[in-house]
């Protein structure tokens, strides 16, 4: 008589089992995984573009000293006299704030060129895109010294900057799987930190900031794209747009390649659900049809408000001038950067874990805490900025040109150094600047430092979360795409007027960012739902001015009672 042998499992396949099991029970899907192959093309297209934008906004910072000596260079070269204060501010502001001007261009037009190009093949183009800035501003720029070549490269680079924040997300929503989505949206932002971060180390005048090595530092941007082009020769169309263009089939082995242990069974029933899904994606509402609709209308209100809060707290004013900032603080010429350095690492580490406050306690609350920091990070440096000011009022604004630097730059006595002879002598009298820094100036530092904690670990992370879950999908493409354009036009704003307000309002130059933040933050408290634990019945009831009974009473449907509303 044979024996009967039972097979007893491992102890991880029950316990896959079991809970596949209560997944059936409880009338859900498995939800399937990114295979290797999936993970390379999710971090090719959540890292490369969105790190540019971070390296881009970031590198003019502390390399604006050796950009003045350059443009002076070539004031003097053509016109036989030195740049004058007003001259040279204006074309400080041109070259930070045109990268802005740029990205507005690629935010704005990212969904029209999408009715030609596929999303991958923009992505592509937007990295090209990316490789003529680079040679028009490092290249051409920094041979012919011409500050003209440098503002279009820097032009030129924003239009990609503007495409990443509308395609970056897109792209990996349709290439991810579902469970693993919100990781790899959140990877977009830390990358953009990151960026922040590595300019801010490269671009010290130790490093590659120097008047000689700026060109390098530019240059060093080409790295990114040419990586992702190079593995974007096996980067797939994401799903979405084959079964879009009725490509069913290739639709299907595309998913097997993404998908962990992907069978054909499987991938079939994921090919229905995004079929389902485009199906079911409803017309969209034109702006119109918004404004006439209290409803629609207040939700295009709200995305406004948080596009622009995510700008006019400021933070521009810190990207592009925080190495000035720091210097008109009290804090030497030799430090600058290095705060500048130490404020961007610590933003960088936020980032890292700021998705995870976003998911404990809902966007909302972690926008209301990033604007309680910015109120908080703002007063303190204005206090901090004053006391310094009132301490030490004869040093007079690094915007303005010295009497030294004057002596260095008018007629045959600028002539008379040789290049490296009035580089190393600048050098020296940059060095030398306020050299006696106060205890105030450390608060200066620990202000802004609390400043970007609260944008890059809160607002930041927090308003594109918030941005989806108080839009509906009829209004959800014409609201962003206006707020978009609400996002850069703010974003230009922020960094343009900051030299002019330092200018004019001295100590008291970052007042308005602060005026413009409580503003927001009342607006945010008194119109804005709270999406935490709220179905989309909930959240549009508080638009239209409805009163819904549950969710005044806190109560959360579940998923299969919202269903039956």
């Amino acid at each position: 008589m044979s024996e009967t042998r039972i097979y007893k499992a491992p102890e991880k396949e029950r316990i896959s089992f079991i809970k596949k099991k209560q997944q059936h029970q409880n009338g859900l899907k498995f939800q399937p995984e990114n295979s290797n192959f999936g993970f390379l093309c999710l971090l090719m297209t959540s890292t490369m573009l969105p790190f540019l934008v971070g390296y881009h906004f970031t590198l003019v910072n502390p390399i604006i000293p050796a950009l003045k000596i350059m443009y002076n260079e070539t004031y003097m070269s053509r016109y036989g006299e030195a740049m004058s204060d007003s001259t040279w501010l204006g074309l400080l502001t041109m070259s930070v704030s045109s990268i802005v001007i740029g990205a507005f261009v690629g935010g704005t037009t990212t969904k029209f060129l999408l009715n030609f190009v596929s999303s991958k093949r923009l992505n592509q183009i937007a990295h090209v895109i990316n490789l003529i800035a680079i040679v028009v501003s490092s290249l051409i720029g920094g041979v012919t010294q011409s500050y003209e070549a440098f503002i279009a490269g820097r032009l030129i680079a924003g239009i990609p900057c503007g495409i990443t924040f509308n395609l970056a997300p897109m792209l990996v929503a349709e290439l991810s799987a579902r469970r693993k989505r919100g990781f790899w949206e959140s990877t977009i932002g830390v990358s953009i930190s990151f960026g922040f971060l590595i300019a801010a180390i490269l671009a010290h005048p130790k490093v590659l900031g120097s008047l000689t090595l700026w060109p390098v530092l530019i240059g060093l941007g080409l790295l990114p794209s040419f990586i992702y082009l190079i593995a974007s020769i096996n980067i797939p169309e994401t799903p979405y747009y084959l079964l879009r263009h009725g490509r069913k089939e290739e639709a299907l082995d595309v998913l097997t390649e993404l998908r962990k242990n992907e069978d054909e069974s499987v991938a079939k029933q994921e090919v229905e659900e995004i079929e389902n899904e485009i199906g079911d994606s409803g017309k969209v509402y034109g702006i119109v049809k918004i404004l006439k609709n209290k409803q629609y209308r207040n939700q295009l209100i709200a995305v406004f408000a948080l596009y622009a809060n995510l700008m006019l707290c400021g933070v521009n004013n810190i990207l592009f001038y925080s190495d000035l900032i720091f210097k008109e603080a009290g804090i030497s010429a030799d430090n600058v950067t290095f705060a500048t350095i130490g404020v961007f690492a610590l933003q960088f580490v936020m980032a890292l874990i700021g998705a995870k406050f976003v998911d404990r306690f809902g966007g909302l609350k972690v926008t209301i805490a990033g604007s309680i920091g910015f109120i908080v990070s703002l007063t303190l440096f204005t206090v901090s900025q004053a006391m310094v000011y009132k301490q030490n009022s004869a040093v007079s604004s690094p915007l303005r040109t010295t009497a030294d630097e004057r002596l260095l730059t008018n007629g045959s006595a600028f002539a008379s150094v040789t290049h490296s002879t009035f580089t190393a002598e600048t050098t020296s009298l940059i060095a030398s600047a306020q050299n006696g820094a106060n205890p105030w100036s450390f608060v200066s530092v620990l202000a802004i430092g609390i400043f970007m904690v609260a944008w890059s670990g809160g607002t930041h992370i927090s308003t594109f979360a918030l941005l989806g879950e108080l839009t509906i999908e009829p209004t959800r493409a014409t609201c962003f795409s206006y707020g978009n354009a609400v996002m850069w036009t703010t974003s230009w704003i922020v960094s343009f007027v900051p030299p002019y307000l330092q200018e004019a309002l001295g100590p008291y130059s970052m007042v308005i960012w602060l005026g413009l933040t409580v503003f927001f933050l009342v607006y945010m408290v008194i119109c804005i739902p709270d999406t935490k634990g709220r179905t989309t019945k909930q959240i549009q009831a508080k638009f239209g001015g409805k009163t819904d009974s549950s969710a005044s009473f806190g109560i959360v449907l579940t998923e299969v009672e919202s269903l039956n509303v």
